[in-house]
This record gives structure tokens, sequence and C-alpha cells, in this order.
């Protein structure tokens, strides 16, 4: 658990003790470095490659394709699902995919069931692309390129 001190000004006014999620209401202004709590996610190569809402929220999803493949997002119900507490509309979830191919064989995000995807879907061999996945309402997710 981390303690995070709250100033006003020059003068410390208290203490804030975040057990779990914290959702702020209006800007937030960081003065320093912000630390992410992020874990890698390897998605084994073969002919059906998806990725959970887990894994997405996680924020790395890496994979090494052996010829060129579709990896498949989450459905938007599953990734709705999976924030806690649950989600107002708008909110974003920010996550990369990193194609580990030393060679030609692309990866192209494919779009499941309430999921739509703004922007070019195709991650080339040797590079990432980072994607915001954003609640669009109670039953669907938009997934933008960044």
């Amino acid at each position: 658990m981390t303690v995070n001190l709250i100033t006003k000004g020059n003068a410390k006014v208290g203490q804030l003790t975040v057990a779990q999620d914290l959702q702020v209401g209006d800007d937030v202004y960081i003065k320093g470095h912000l630390g992410l709590d992020v874990s890698v996610n390897n998605i084994t190569d073969g002919g059906s490659m998806a990725f959970t809402a887990a894994q997405l929220l996680a924020g790395i999803v890496t994979a090494t394709p052996t010829q060129a493949r579709t990896l498949s997002a989450p459905t938007a119900a599953t990734i709705i699902a999976a924030v806690t507490p649950a989600t107002a509309v708008g909110s974003g979830y920010e996550f990369t995919v990193i194609n580990l191919a030393g060679a030609t064989h692309a990866l192209t995000l494919g779009t499941a069931t309430g999921t739509t995807i703004v922007g070019s879907a195709t991650i080339a061999a040797a590079t990432s692309a980072t994607f915001v996945a954003r609640i669009a309402s109670s039953s669907a997710v938009v997934i933008y390129r960044k």
C-alpha cells in the first residue's frame, strides 16, 4: 500500500492512502515521475491468437508470429467487466502490442464482438503499436491506434 502526500501550495495538508483504484473528477498534475504497474503478456504463435481483457489492462502484449497473423482483441463485454469498479463511458486504457518477429511477419489486431478499431491495425515485424481502448457505451469499446 502506497501513501501519497496531498499538498496545497507548499503546505502538506494530509495523506491519501489508495488501496485499489483512484478516480479523479478533474485534472491531475504530477510533478516528478509517475510509476505504472505494467506486466508483459506473451501470446503464443498459432492459427488462433487472442489476448484477454486482463492482458490488455496489464499494458504490454507481445507475440512472435511465424507468418502473418491476426491477434484478436477481447470482446467489449470482457473489457468492461474487467474494469473495477464499473467505469463510466469515456474511460480509456492504454496498451502496447509488440511484434517480436525478426523478419516479415506482420500482426494485425482483429476485432471481437462489440469492439471496433480506428487507425491502422497492422503491426509490422520488429515494431510496436500503442492503442487506447475507450469505453464508448455499456456494450461497446473503440480501440484507437495512437
